[in-house]
This record gives C-alpha cells, structure tokens and sequence, in this order.
C-alpha cells in the first residue's frame, strides 16, 4: 500500500507541476505581449489570421516583435527590418509574391494598433519603400523613404487598447511594404510592423483644394522658459521647433546650447530629417 500511495503522490506531484508550468508559461505570455498594427493588417497579423502560411513561430505571437528603438539609425539590422531583429526569421523572406497584400490607395489612411499590453509611448512613425525599390530584395534602410510619412509624439503618455493614426501615405502604385515603428519611452525598445500593401494608383483623397496647405502643428508642449528648470527628456519649443532636453538645465536657449536636441516632427523641415538620417545611415551591419 505504501508503494502504491507513494506512485499516486508522484504522479500527483507531477501532474501539478506540468499545470503550474502551463500557467506560468501562459502567464509569460500575456506579460511579454505587446501589440500589432490590424487595420491593415499587418505581416504578422495575417500569418496568425492563417492567410500568410509557413511563417513559423511569429503565427501565435504577433504582437512580439520587439527590437531596439532608434529607427532608421543603428536600431536593427539591414534584412531583419520585418523580423525585429531576426527573432522571427520567416518574416524576412521577401519577393514579389512571398506574402498577401491588402489593397490600399494612397493619401489618406486609417492606421489602427492593437495593444495588448499599454506601455508609456515616446512616439509613433511609418515608413515606406521607394517608387523603385526592389520586392524581390531583402528589406533594407537603401529600399525606404527614410524620412517618415508619418510621426506622432505620444511624449511619455500610456494609450489606450486601440491606438489610431490618420495617416497621409504618399502616391504611389502597385506592392509597397509600409513599417510602423511604436518606440517606448520607458525602454530601450520598440515594436516593428510590417504591411504588405497593394496600391490601385488612385488616391483615397481625389481633387484636394489646392489652397495653402495648414501649418503643421507641434506636440502640445510648453514654451521654453529662461527661468524653469529642466531635466532630461523634459520637451519645449522655441522660435517654432520641438527640443527635448539632455540632462538638467536652466537659461540655456535652445538652438544654442548642446544641451538641448531639437526632435524633427511634421513640423520641421524635411531637409533636416534628410541630414540626419543620411548621418545615421551610413551604419555598417
């Protein structure tokens, strides 16, 4: 009888520690996730929706695509852009007719986000490729517009589940590949995703007015004040800029001391993201 109650305690025992390990792995789980663009839906999102096949192990995950931030600069490497990294390998896989696409037309866009865990945003940004990039060539920085056809500073804020853009996507026809890029401010990472977009030719905003398009408007940020003291990551504007402080300061002008880096947004000049981006991409991986 001993014999036989020790057998049934060890399976017992035993069984209890596979369903402790199943919740504890479940567990993982739902805390290292994160999110995933759905509308359009992205890479990812249509190899777990079973559209895209033979995608490997991003098909129960897609909401993990999680790399260093810094993007375009020294973030991730040169044809791993669709895998975060290379931790999804699959997904770097690129030709003309590797993935499904989804039809869009260029101009105006709803691009919707879905969290699933809200971290505290530094911002958002997309790219696409260029007019004559290659889709039978692996994804590279040398295959995107590099400056970003859309950014939005969240400054420190936790969204919501659902975070929406409306974004103005440039013109352009047949297969694109759009990266959405969520860097967070409370880590050193971001999250990458890749949609696979067929374009019509047509424009989701014909016949626009042709007045003088509105002033781009800057973050709602507090001006910049002689006598407030700042640390670092605090944001102003000054003289029309957006400046985010490196470390403590008081009564240094922005634009004029190396304390303060002006953040390029909408509402600064093209030429100066173009500057600095072609600075950051002449990383060797």
């Amino acid at each position: 009888m001993k014999a036989v109650f020790r057998t049934k305690s060890m399976k017992l025992l035993g069984t209890s520690i596979a369903t402790l390990a199943f919740f504890t792995f479940v567990a993982w789980q739902t805390a290292s996730a994160h999110g995933y663009i759905e509308e359009p839906q992205s890479r990812s999102l249509l190899c777990h929706e079973q559209v895209n096949t033979e995608c490997g192990a991003i098909q129960w995950e897609p909401q993990s695509l999680e790399a260093p931030k810094g993007f375009p600069g020294p973030s991730i490497p040169d044809g791993q852009i669709a895998s975060a990294g290379g931790a999804f390998p699959e997904l770097d896989e690129q030709s003309a007719d590797r993935w499904e696409k989804v039809n869009l037309n260029w101009g105006t866009n709803t691009f919707t986000w879905h969290l699933t865990a809200m971290h505290a945003t530094t911002k958002w940004h997309y790219y696409i490729t260029k007019p004559d990039w290659n889709p039978n060539e692996p994804l590279t920085r040398d295959q995107f517009e590099l400056v970003p056809f859309y950014e939005i500073y969240d400054g420190g804020a936790r969204p919501g589940q659902t975070v929406t853009h409306q974004v103005t996507i440039p013109e352009r026809s047949g297969y694109h590949v759009i990266l959405g890029v969520w860097d967070v401010d409370d880590t050193a990472n971001a999250f990458y995703n890749v949609i696979d977009a067929n374009f019509g030719g047509e424009s989701s905003n014909p016949d626009p007015d042709p007045g003088n398009p509105e002033e781009p408007e800057l973050p709602d940020v507090p001006e910049w004040n002689a006598s407030t003291v700042y640390v670092g990551g605090d944001q102003v504007t000054y003289n029309g800029k957006l400046y985010q402080a490196k470390w403590w300061t008081r009564g240094e002008t922005p634009g004029n001391s190396q304390v303060w880096e002006e953040v390029v947004t909408s509402a600064t000049t093209s030429q100066d993201a173009f500057e600095s981006i072609t600075a950051w991409n002449t990383f060797a991986y």
